[in-house]
C-alpha cells in the first residue's frame, strides 16, 4: 500500500513521519488558521481566492504566510500523491508556531509558522455521490467569522448534536434563532424566484464557493438577495442548499426532520449545481504557473 506524504515546512514526508512541535500554538491554544480546497488533474477553483482568505486570516493572526509557498507546497503534496487519483481534497493548515513558555500568555513565537499540507480522496472510488443534507438548527455561532480558524470546537459540538438527532449537518443560527450557515457550509434558500443567503455581515464565513454561487444563480433566473432567513421561512422555501469547496452544492432537504419542499432535490439547486460546475471547469486554475517563453 502506498503510503501517503504530508508537506510540512516546506519538505514531503511520509505521512507516518510528519511530526510537529510539542509547543506549537496551533497544538496548545488553536492559534492557526486552515483551507479546505478541491483540486481535479492538477487544478483547484479559486485557488487564488483561498489562498487570499488564508493570508488574510493568519493576518489577524499575526502570521505571515508566504503564498507563493503555500500554492508550491499544494502541487508537491498532489503530485507526489498521485495514487489517491485525480480528484482530492487538499487542507493547509497554517499555525504561529512554537511557543516561548516563558512570556505570559499568550505567548510570543520563537520561530517561523507551522505549514503543514494534507490530501486525500474526495470520495473512495466507487462510492455513491453525496446524499442531500438534513439539517438541524443548533443555537451556536461562529465567533470569529471573518477567520477560518484550525479552534474547530463550535463546529464539532454543534456536528455532534445534529448527528445525535440523525441529521446530518448543523445549522448555526443568530442570538434571535434565525439560520446563519451550517457548521462547515454555506447556506442558501429559493425562495419566491429569489436566492436568499446571509449577508457576511451576519457573522458567517466569506464562504469562496457562497460567491461563486451568487455569480451563476443570474443565469439560473434567481435575484440574489443577501438577508437573514427567519426559521418559518427557511422551512417554507421552496428549495434549500448547503455550499463549500468540497461540496460544491448540496441540497438540504430538512430542517429538524421537516421536510422543505417536497424532501427531496429540487430542480433549481440541479440547475445551480449544473452552473456552477460549468464555471469551475472553464475557470479552474492550475496549481503550477506556466513559465513564459525566454525571448
Amino acid at each position: 500500500m502506498t503510503e501517503t506524504m504530508v508537506w510540512v515546512d516546506g519538505r514531503l514526508v511520509p505521512s507516518h513521519l510528519a511530526t510537529v512541535s510539542a509547543l506549537d500554538r496551533g497544538l496548545r491554544s488553536g492559534e492557526g488558521v486552515y483551507e479546505t480546497l478541491r483540486v481535479r488533474e492538477q487544478r483547484s477553483f479559486r485557488l487564488l481566492a483561498h489562498l487570499d482568505r488564508l493570508e488574510a486570516g493568519a493576518g489577524t493572526l499575526g502570521i505571515r504566510v508566504d503564498p507563493a509557498t503555500v500554492r508550491a507546497g499544494i502541487a508537491a503534496v498532489v503530485t507526489s500523491n498521485d495514487h489517491l487519483g485525480d480528484d482530492v481534497v487538499v487542507r493547509v493548515t497554517c499555525t504561529a508556531g512554537p511557543m516561548d513558555l516563558t512570556t505570559p500568555f499568550p505567548g510570543t513565537g520563537v520561530g517561523p509558522p507551522t505549514v503543514v499540507i494534507t490530501a486525500q480522496r474526495t470520495r473512495a472510488p466507487g462510492a455513491p455521490p453525496r446524499p442531500p443534507a438534513r439539517g438541524r438548527l443548533v443555537d451556536l455561532r461562529r465567533e470569529l467569522p471573518m477567520i477560518k480558524s484550525t479552534a474547530y470546537l463550535l463546529s464539532l459540538v454543534a456536528q455532534r448534536e445534529a448527528r445525535a438527532h440523525g441529521a446530518s449537518d448543523a445549522i448555526l443560527c443568530d442570538p434571535a434563532g434565525r439560520p446563519l450557515e451550517a457548521a462547515t457550509a454555506n447556506l442558501a434558500a429559493v425562495v419566491d424566484g429569489r436566492l436568499v443567503t446571509a449577508p457576511v455581515s451576519a457573522g458567517i464565513l466569506a464562504g469562496v464557493t457562497r460567491t461563486a454561487l451568487c455569480e451563476v444563480a443570474a443565469g439560473c433566473g434567481l435575484v440574489v438577495e443577501e438577508r437573514t432567513l427567519e426559521r418559518e421561512e427557511l422551512l417554507a422555501a421552496r428549495e434549500a442548499l448547503l455550499t463549500s469547496a468540497v461540496r460544491g452544492v448540496q441540497p438540504l432537504v430538512s430542517i429538524d426532520a421537516r421536510a422543505i419542499g417536497d424532501g427531496a432535490a429540487g430542480p433549481v439547486t440541479a440547475r445551480l449545481r449544473a452552473s456552477l460546475d460549468a464555471l469551475i471547469d472553464a475557470t479552474a486554475e492550475p496549481l503550477v504557473l506556466s513559465r513564459p517563453a525566454d525571448g
